[in-house]
């Protein structure tokens, strides 16, 4: 699926997004519930790459600038990850996405963690994100991820930033491409004032 909004006007900054994570975690439905404000509970599983375009407006020096987000949304299966190399090209922001209900999913990221280290991406601004809280809120599950344990992969990896998510409900859908779009600006050392 490709999906591309065009804004009449030219945008002032173009980011390159992806989100990165095992099959099945939610990385479809956070793009989907920003670009559409939609969610279905049959989301079929990516296959490759599916690409969406998000814009909005950030203020510098009090006048209004446009941001256009070029969404990667990569497929987490196996025969996916050879394409890695190819796609991470480029990347100006990254999500690392697992499921709160499946403990697996954050395990499996430190592949994807590797690969950005060895191609010399482990500098590039990212967030961890914690899919499906609406049903971690109420699942009591051996299975669930505990806080410990999300503490422990951000400081294995010297990272800072974990936001929970529900695209179901819609929370920190949002916040989370406005935290990482601000991440870029500070990684690049670009002024502005505020992100609309």
């Amino acid at each position: 699926m490709i999906t591309l909004y065009i804004n009449e006007k030219t945008p002032d900054y173009i980011f390159k997004l992806c989100m990165l994570g095992d099959g099945g975690v939610g990385k479809t439905c956070i793009a989907q519930r920003l670009c559409y404000n939609t969610f279905s509970l049959n989301t079929q599983l990516t296959v490759g790459i599916d690409f969406y375009t998000y814009e909005f407006s950030v203020t510098i020096k009090k006048d209004k600038k446009l941001v256009r987000l070029s969404i990667w949304d990569f497929g987490g299966q196996e025969q996916f990850k050879a394409l890695f190399r190819y796609y991470i090209n480029g990347v100006n922001g990254l999500f690392l996405v697992f499921d709160l209900l499946r403990m697996e999913s954050l395990m499996k990221l430190e592949w994807w963690v590797k690969k950005l280290e060895e191609f010399e991406y482990h500098t590039i601004p990212k967030i961890l994100i914690g899919t499906k809280l609406d049903l971690a809120r109420l699942e009591d599950s051996q299975l669930k991820v505990d806080k410990l344990v999300i503490e422990q992969f951000l400081q294995r990896y010297n990272e800072k930033d974990y936001i929970p998510t529900s695209s179901k409900e819609d929370t920190n859908i949002t916040l989370i491409f406005k935290a990482l779009v601000k991440k870029i600006f500070d990684f690049n050392n670009f002024e502005y004032d505020k992100i609309l």
